[in-house]
């Protein structure tokens, strides 16, 4: 979807020459409809120029079930907008002489992060292979195991968990959680608040819920309860069969099965979503009731539609009866299509825990907040310039048959894209998926402009990648701020 407004001087950047006024009330008309076409739920989007928050505003709703509405002061899940702030943290440290890009960051640390390898060694990794994605690490945050996919160095290859690594690091050589570290060296000295990897339990109130489609939850049940349930049910069925010798399974007999099927979705959920035990089993059993009954309709539909609730020959029935057998199964049909959208809708998910923290993807706050530390990237005062032209030159390509225009440099991806009068705009950006959530930061230092698009529904992905290319130009070209398919896996 594409809406036009009062064209700029140069159409390749976007709103970039437009006034302030302009730029306020073509976001105002243009974020509401973006959120519709893509059905998310609320929005944040705060625009920095020129060291001045131009606009900041909420739009939508918090929750589709309470319907509060999204303010300026609504807290949301950053996802991988964590990374560039968790970078700049760790370049503190190097600028104090407590961390070194090139040396392993692992040196001194008890107990060692990272497994040995095959060799018995804890393998090395530098801090600067964690922040241009080239640790070997994998993306996945949830794993219970900490152990190389990929040789360190090798290429570029997405990697949240090296984060994880450079947290405990940190932990570790300040003595203090890595979520304090954060705040005392980068939240507090730019005056960010609320915004931040870990919150305080009354923030949590202030928390927008993230979204998803409905068959996400009941797929995340269901696939692991059914895949279980099926194997214990032959596992049982060749027991009865062969070594008890009775001729058919007996109700009793789906006892293991039913409690196999239970247990594995029990720990998928806790495992890859990190709820806790009750929450978990509340949510399965809602789950589960929503299946039956749908399994129940569809056992009916099924025996309608092979005709096997027809009544048996000889019994006496009125013709009315017999002309409303017709209509209530095409009254199922139509009612089981009609039902099918809904497994697209919107359903809140829970939120995570207040402390839950992980340098890669826990930072929670709002966009005006996350847009003081883009004004930050842009006019440094917690770092050299330098330091910061360091940060923000590329330091590795990123993935295999990518435009070149496309890099990484220390905790922050970088693109080139070439004008139409041949100049080039390089822009500083970050993008994020978290269950429920999708965001986006992209910097233009040269023209001094940051936005922050902060969403509560992963169907977010599209909005925000076309918001940042109509703010900075680009629309419709085929890369815009989002990482490569090779290089990057949800499950951050």
């Amino acid at each position: 979807m594409s809406i036009a407004f009062l064209p700029a001087v140069r159409a390749d950047t976007g709103m970039l020459t437009w006034d302030d006024a302009e730029i306020a009330q073509a976001l105002d008309a243009f974020v509401p409809r973006l959120m519709e076409h893509n059905s998310v739920p609320g929005a944040q989007v705060a625009l920095m120029r020129g060291g001045r928050l131009i606009y900041e505003r909420g739009f939508g709703i918090r929750n589709v079930i309470g319907r509060a509405p999204v303010t300026p002061d609504t807290l949301f899940e950053a996802a991988s907008l964590s990374k560039p702030v968790a970078a700049h943290v760790a370049m503190q440290l190097v600028a104090a002489g407590k961390l070194r890009l090139d040396t392993d960051i692992g040196l001194g640390l008890e107990p060692p992060w990272l497994e040995p390898g095959s060799d018995g060694r804890v393998p090395s990794i530098t801090l600067r292979q964690i922040l241009t994605h080239t640790s070997g690490l994998s993306n996945d945050l949830r794993r219970s195991s900490h152990a190389l996919i990929t040789t360190p160095g090798e290429a570029f290859a997405y990697a949240g968990e090296g984060f994880d690594y450079l947290g405990y690091a940190i932990t570790a050589h300040e003595q203090k959680p890595f979520a304090d570290v954060a705040r005392a060296r980068l939240f507090e000295p730019l005056g960010i608040q609320e915004t931040g990897f870990a919150l305080r339990d009354d923030q949590l109130s202030m928390m927008a819920t993230g979204h998803t489609a409905a068959w996400m939850p009941v797929a995340l049940v269901a696939l692991p309860f059914i895949g279980m349930f099926a194997a214990s049910l032959a596992l049982v069925f060749v027991v009865v069969r062969l070594v008890l010798q009775q001729p058919r399974l007996r109700m009793g007999h789906l006892t293991l099965p039913l409690l196999a099927g239970g247990i594995a979705s029990m720990v998928v959920v806790l495992e890859l979503v990190g709820l806790g035990l009750a929450t978990t089993v509340f949510i399965i059993a809602i789950v589960f009731a929503l299946v039956v009954a749908l399994a129940v309709t569809l056992w009916r539909l099924l025996f309608h539609v092979l005709g096997f609730s027809t009544v048996r020959p000889g019994t006496v029935m009125r013709q009315d009866d017999q002309r409303s057998g017709f209509w209530m199964r095409l009254a199922l049909v139509l009612g089981l299509l009609c039902a099918v959208p809904l497994l697209f809708a919107n359903v809140p998910i829970p939120l995570r825990a207040a402390g839950d923290v992980h340098p890669a993807s826990s930072l929670r706050g709002t966009a005006g907040e996350i847009a003081l530390f883009a004004r930050e990237i842009m006019s440094p005062t917690l770092l050299e310039p330098s330091d910061m032209a360091t940060i923000t030159t590329p330091q590795v390509h990123v993935g295999k048959g990518v435009s070149k225009s496309i890099s990484w440099g220390l905790g922050i991806g970088i693109r080139d894209r070439v004008l139409s009068d041949g100049d080039t705009q390089r822009t500083l950006w970050q993008w994020g998926i978290n269950p429920g959530y999708a965001s986006l930061l992209i910097v233009e230092p040269r023209e001094q402009v940051a936005l922050v698009v902060l969403t509560n529904a992963q169907s977010g992905g599209a909005m925000v990648q076309e918001l940042g290319a109509h703010v900075f130009g680009g629309l419709g070209e085929p890369a815009n701020w989002t990482l490569p398919g090779e290089a990057f896996a949800p499950s951050f």
